[in-house]
């Protein structure tokens, strides 16, 4: 277990304070969200602005934009656009007096007052300014008073940085000289892995802390594993499936490059290649091909790129790629899922939905038009070999594409179709809806995975859910219908788990106790192999990095 505290202390030294990419509901979410509709109504065919995403500022005070123009000319421009603009020479535009407002910006402030008072409440809006920025009510979190107020290096946002500078300050004896504008970091979509996406309101376990021009982010995962199964082929064993995830993301050019990685330690935490697990099979362990067991993950899992650059308010197009990687098929993998967080253990059907969450030699390019994205890759289709400690190499000899949309801010469905050497051909659909609460969330996912091979052709279907209650109880399941190479038939496996949250010796980290009984429906010409009814055990302390401002 010595590379697994490696990993852990490793994680603990990375993680700082951060704000959540995908942040908790809150009352005032109706509010906000009807004042963006009435505000974005109100700025088409006014607006000039210099950021393709316009900003709002200019809106309530001007009624119209022009730092377009402003920055072409004077390379000036209002304090909400200034972040992005001041890698260009931009300076801050001198705040002119606000106008009288329209009648349709002064329903647009009605909304943001009533979400002010709301979010001041639920203790997540601290402004500096008087009135309070609609920039940061926006985004339904305001902590520029308390980070100006700590006097560091945090700054404040773009709109009260203008507010001050125009007189509207709300603390004494503060010169606006010593009011910092705070760096605007770099706008990522919302990916766990690779490129597959999930739900807006979707929580992100995340660490982040800006350090000069980039962001640096940490994810990661331990679970510390006993299992126990019955039946004639059933085994016992204790391990670890973890997994860490670095990235550092910076503006370069016109858009956001992203440095992926994502290491583990399972090929020493999970001995002999593999754990057992009844019925899983796929890759092989000393040339022989994996039957009943689990393989463990590459100690490099992801090594790439990915750069995003948007071309309107809604769109972004965007590249990514390396030497390993997960290419534009099946749904987030179950390692990443939400609806999969306390099971630590593989799905049955991974390896007809999300196998190829590790691949070589991976290009992807796809485009997002708002609510759905279209994107295709190319690959290496051989699954990874024995030497899990290395890189491969690998032609790129395999193709796919997948389509996500984004049905509400809850849910989102995909489906996607590849063509990969050895394989043949691959179909994946899935449906992820996850439900934030004050005390937590409900994730639950819907996968169905098609291979169709040389031979025969092969069919997967899972349902699975997680519920964290209470800011301390998790609740889980998830059922499995699976179609297996080794006899032709399909398998079913129900699992139903429990855990409780424990103290944690870090805010930045996550600590449950938990277990989870296994039960096998077994066809019945290799009942004579595996018994009529085998079950399965597992007891697991789960590990994971978290943000500190999280509040579950």
């Amino acid at each position: 277990m010595r590379a697994l505290s490696i990993l852990m202390i490793t994680a603990l030294m990375l993680a700082h304070e951060g704000k959540e990419v995908n942040r908790p509901p809150s009352a005032a979410d109706p509010k906000i969200k009807a004042a963006r509709k009435k505000l974005n109504a109100f700025k088409r065919g006014r607006y000039a602005c210099c950021s393709r995403k316009s900003c709002d500022l200019c809106a309530m005070r001007y009624g119209k934009c022009d730092c377009a123009n402003s920055l072409a000319t004077d390379k000036q421009v209002c304090g909400q656009c200034l972040p992005q603009q001041k890698s260009k020479g931009a300076t801050l535009r001198k705040p002119r007096p606000a106008v009288p407002r329209s009648p349709e910006t002064e329903a647009v402030a009605q909304l943001l007052l009533e979400a002010k008072r709301t979010l001041v409440k639920e203790k997540r809006y601290a402004c500096c300014k008087r009135g309070g920025c609609d920039e940061c009510t926006f985004e339904a979190d305001c902590p520029c008073g308390k980070d100006l107020a700590e006097k560091g290096e945090k700054g404040v946002c773009g709109s009260c940085y203008h507010g001050w500078h125009a007189g509207e300050g709300s603390f004494r004896n503060l010169e606006v000289a010593e009011v910092k504008l705070a760096d605007m970091p770099p706008m990522t979509m919302p990916y766990v892995s690779g490129t597959a996406m999930i739900p807006d309101q979707a929580p992100m376990y995340m660490t982040s802390v800006r350090r000069g021009d980039w962001t640096l982010m940490t994810m990661g995962q331990v679970n510390l594993v006993s299992m126990q199964q019955s039946g004639p082929r059933g085994g016992d064993k204790f391990f670890s499936g973890n997994w860490f995830m670095p990235m550092a993301s910076r503006r370069v050019g016109p858009g956001t490059l992203t440095i992926r990685s994502m290491f583990s330690v399972e090929p020493a935490t999970v001995t002999q290649g593999r754990y057992p697990q009844l019925f899983q099979e796929g890759e092989t362990w000393q040339g022989r091909p994996i039957r009943d067991g689990q393989h463990p993950h590459n100690a490099i899992m992801e090594l790439g790129l990915l750069y995003q650059i948007p071309i309107s308010e809604s769109a972004t197009v965007y590249f990514y790629g390396g030497p390993r990687g997960e290419p534009a098929i099946g749904p987030v993998p179950y390692p990443h899922r939400l609806s999969a967080s306390e099971n630590p253990i593989a799905s049955l059907g991974h390896h007809f939905q999300d196998s190829t969450h590790i691949a070589n030699n991976v290009v992807t390019g796809g485009i997002n038009l708002g609510r759905i994205t279209f994107e295709a890759s190319g690959f290496s289709g051989r699954e990874p070999g024995e030497q899990r400690w290395r890189l491969e190499k690998g032609a790129v000899d395999s193709v796919a594409g997948r389509v996500q949309f984004k049905l509400t801010s809850r849910s989102l469905v995909q489906y996607s179709q590849a063509s990969i050497t050895g394989v043949a051909e691959r179909k994946s659909t899935s449906y992820t809806y996850v439900r934030p609460h004050a005390g937590g969330y409900w994730a639950s996912t819907l996968v169905y995975g098609h291979n169709v091979e040389p031979k025969h052709s092969a069919h997967s279907f899972l349902a699975e859910s997680t519920a964290f209650l209470k800011q301390k109880h998790w609740v889980w399941g998830r059922v499995e219908v699976t179609d297996r190479d080794a006899f032709h038939g399909k398998v079913g496996m129900f699992t139903a788990g429990y855990g409780h949250e424990l103290p944690s010796p870090s805010k930045w980290m996550s600590l449950a106790l938990g277990g989870q009984f296994n039960w096998y429906r077994v066809p019945g010409e290799v009942q004579p192999l595996y018994g009529r009814s085998p079950v399965g055990v597992q007891v697991n302390l789960r590990m994971r990095l978290k943000s500190s401002r999280m509040t579950f």
